[in-house]
């Protein structure tokens, strides 16, 4: 019987079987893009995570190695999607506490400090905020989400920065 259809009923030596035949080059895929050895063992351990716990949605009419590939370049997209994420908040953490991007890492409770100046937002202007900041949408695309307009999306993001500012300078 075929490795796939084995992997498909819950067959741990199978899922290992398969492990051992492909992580090096699912990890030779991940790393060719990245150039990161850890990040590329990190998005290989999480592909080969993803395969088992989508087992069941395996498809038998195609081969396992196209099947691992695809779960191999989302895991990557969706892992770099996070990095950016994370990127994109720690420069917001830079900006809002006056933080260069020289400067080393921030304290271990900033991000307790952040989260609390963050909640101390009103739930829209919180919700706004986060949108673009985190989430980098634009004014327009936010605003058609909460039906809200532009200009309303833009007056949200001033109050909040200056919200954030103001009680960000009184924790720092």
């Amino acid at each position: 019987m075929d490795i796939l259809l084995h992997i498909k009923e819950s067959n741990e030596h199978a899922f290992e079987q398969a492990f051992r035949q492909w992580h090096e080059k699912v990890y030779a895929y991940h790393f060719a893009k990245t150039r990161d050895e850890s990040f590329a063992e990190e998005c290989t351990q999480l592909t080969f995570i993803k395969l088992w716990e989508s087992r069941h949605l395996l498809n038998a009419d195609l081969p396992l190695e196209v099947q691992l590939f695809r779960i191999a370049k989302t895991t990557l997209i969706d892992q770099l999607r996070a990095r950016l994420r994370d990127n994109r908040r720690l420069q917001v953490i830079r900006n809002l506490s006056g933080q260069s991007q020289e400067q080393p890492q921030y304290e271990p409770d900033c991000s307790r400090r952040i989260a609390f100046a963050l909640d101390s937002l009103p739930p829209t202007r919180k919700k706004v905020f986060m949108l673009n900041r985190v989430h980098g949408l634009t004014y327009k695309q936010i605003g058609e989400e909460l039906s809200i307009s532009d200009r309303t999306v833009e007056k949200h993001i001033s109050l909040a920065l200056k919200q954030l500012k103001k009680i960000l300078n009184l924790v720092f």
